[in-house]
């Protein structure tokens, strides 16, 4: 299956501005995945306290891409926040390390936050469209799906993504750029938003 490619440049109307992921309690995340119809299997293996445990409030202010993931980490759902309103969901699958046919670990550049990864950080993920059987769609991705973290240069991944792709922005963009995409993913899913009280 062939990642989908979108498209490059950030929109000119989207403003740099700090938009936080609202902090979630396990009723909260349970409210969104019932509200979006995540399928119960996946609502039941997801370990949402195990998957934000690391997160700081510092943490959560910078986040618009957070998996919850079940206990092996290659399945769960894949939460977005682009805006201040409202929060998206979606359930995914990721395989981690790209090869080549030849087998050989092969380096990408991710369709969510733009930066370069070698083979043994790269994955891709595929993630489920709304609605019962309406298929999914593969992206290549951070194998560790950290791409608010990345983009604010705050990896050793990101700088060595710098060093590899000579782009004239500075985080500020690189975040809106980032918010920019998930707001495409979202609509190329078809997903619908969830209102945060």
């Amino acid at each position: 299956m062939t990642p989908t490619v979108l498209s490059a440049t950030p929109s000119s109307s989207f403003a740099i501005i700090d938009i936080a992921m609202q902090k979630l309690t396990q009723e909260s995340f349970q409210y969104i995945i019932d509200t979006v119809g995540i399928k119960p299997r996946i609502k039941r293996e997801v370990r949402f306290t195990t998957s934000v445990a690391h997160l700081t409030d510092d943490d959560w202010q910078r986040t618009e891409l957070l998996p919850i993931v079940d206990r092996a980490g290659n399945k769960g759902v894949l939460l977005i926040q682009f805006n201040e309103q409202s929060m998206y969901a979606a359930s995914f699958e990721i395989s981690r390390g790209i090869t080549s046919s030849t087998g050989k670990a092969q380096a990408i550049i991710c369709d969510f936050c733009r930066t370069w990864q070698t083979g043994s950080r790269s994955g891709s993920i595929t993630l489920q469209k709304a609605g019962r059987d309406n298929g999914s769609i593969t992206f290549l991705c951070c194998a560790d799906l950290d791409c608010s973290r990345h983009v604010r240069n705050l990896t050793s991944a990101a700088k060595t993504s710098r060093s590899q792709l000579r782009e004239d922005m500075d985080n500020d963009q690189r975040v809106a750029r980032l918010r920019q995409r998930l707001e495409e993913v979202s609509k190329l899913l078809g997903l619908a938003p969830v209102e945060l009280q």
